[in-house]
């Protein structure tokens, strides 16, 4: 089975970061739900999610789902039209977690193309092995 460290979600150019207004709250609570929060850290998250959702509603990009000790992060780069599924090291689920969060995507009628392992900092780490 094929390891991966990132799936990414590349949306188009013209993309509009209000679409995310109906997928971003079940995307939120997958994460959550694969993090296993305790009841501390769902206070927290339930504020970090309300912070994201006045964003997107804004039409900005969200901030995402990027607090430490998530099993997965959802990361938005700054200078891309993506969303970006990362595990900080190459886990054999990566897969399914990312087709399970394209599932969440299109059933919200968002339009995307995926690729896998494009962060900057895997190709660094590969390139040291």
């Amino acid at each position: 089975m094929v390891k991966n460290w990132s799936v990414h979600f590349k949306f188009d150019s013209k993309f509009q970061w209000k679409k995310l207004e109906k997928a971003f709250p079940v995307l939120w609570e997958f994460m959550s739900a694969e993090s296993k929060l305790n009841q501390e850290e769902q206070s927290y998250d339930t504020a970090s999610l309300e912070l994201n959702m006045r964003e997107i509603k804004a039409n900005r990009k969200p901030m995402g789902y990027i607090r430490d000790g998530a099993k997965f992060r959802l990361i938005f780069p700054l200078d891309e039209n993506e969303m970006i599924l990362y595990r900080g090291f190459p886990v054999e689920n990566l897969r399914e977690t990312g087709d399970a969060v394209a599932k969440i995507l299109k059933d919200k009628g968002i339009k995307f193309t995926t690729e896998y392992d494009k962060m900057l900092l895997q190709e660094i780490k590969s390139r040291k092995k």
